[in-house]
């Protein structure tokens, strides 16, 4: 964003998604995602068209400058040969104070490729899931070693009231 500029926050709100992984060598089949063939995202305003354009306009430096970092080896998934993208758990790790949704240590979504279950009976905080969204298609791919998303994976809910520890594991 030029500098004194702006950018819508319902518009950045469908960027964020696509951005984490973008910035992230995309090395899936592309049988697997359909993430290597976008370059446009959309402004969820259905009365105001404004299509963004998505291009990586430089490789994001993953290491601090003068330190050997030996070459990326890439790694399949052990599930699959044929599959690069990771199932993953969104865990209730804890609970530190009143979540006004009732969600309790245990309670979890599973992501798979593009879809989001549910267990049959559970719920799952829609303020909870919209702090963990923009992280999960990075998190379901490889990467690099120094890359600060490969060791984070913990997410606190918006709702301080609840404080909820929300932690992204494999499935």
């Amino acid at each position: 964003m030029p500098e004194g500029g702006y950018v819508c926050l319902y518009a950045l709100q469908s960027l964020i998604p696509l951005i984490t992984p973008k910035e992230r060598t995309i090395t899936e089949d592309q049988d697997d995602d359909w993430m290597w063939r976008v370059h446009h995202a959309q402004c969820p305003d259905p009365k105001g068209r404004v299509i963004f354009k998505i291009e990586q306009t430089a490789k994001v430096k993953q290491h601090p400058p003068n330190v050997d970092v030996p070459p990326a080896v890439p790694i399949r998934n052990p599930q699959s040969e044929s599959r690069n993208l990771k199932d993953l758990r969104v865990l209730v790790e804890s609970v530190g104070g009143h979540c006004t949704s009732r969600m309790k240590p245990g309670s979890y979504i599973l992501l798979r490729s593009g879809r989001i279950y549910i267990p049959a009976g559970q719920h799952f905080c829609l303020y909870a899931l919209q702090a963990v969204l923009p992280l999960l298609p990075a998190k379901q791919r490889m990467l690099h070693s120094e890359d600060w998303m490969k060791e984070d994976s913990r997410v606190i809910c918006p709702d301080p009231a609840g404080n909820v520890i929300l932690r992204i594991e494999e499935a």
